[in-house]
């Protein structure tokens, strides 16, 4: 009887270790799957911040009255655009996906007023 009550415990055993064994391949399948987005998130947000960084070097370039010209909330290109002076010579700017969302990129800009200058 001793013989018989051995086996039926080895069988136990082996049923906890697919127990277990079948918890933690659902965990690493959960992580994969995890992962996977994140990586998709990752590259979709790289990708945004890179679109933005090139509109943003278009904005760079402009002088003082063009900036003046779009001061406020616009759309540019496909994106949320806000230019507000916050001195007489510097310029916040920040662009977002939408006129609700943080901003992706922000920058200050630094045109001086050089129309005295030319006198």
């Amino acid at each position: 009887m001793h013989a018989k009550s051995r086996s039926g415990s080895a069988i136990i055993e082996a049923l906890i270790a697919t127990v277990l064994l079948a918890t933690a391949g659902v965990a690493l399948i959960t992580l994969l799957g995890q992962t996977a987005h994140s990586m998709r998130s990752v590259r979709m947000s790289e990708r945004q911040t890179r679109d933005a960084s090139e509109r943003l070097d278009h904005l760079v370039l402009l002088d003082r009255a063009d900036l003046l010209a779009r001061e406020g909330q616009t759309a540019f290109g496909g994106w949320a655009l806000s230019i507000t002076a916050i001195e007489a010579d510097l310029f916040d700017v920040s662009i977002s996906e939408t006129d609700t969302s943080a901003p992706l990129l922000q920058t200050t800009l630094y045109r001086p007023d050089t129309a005295n200058d030319r006198q």
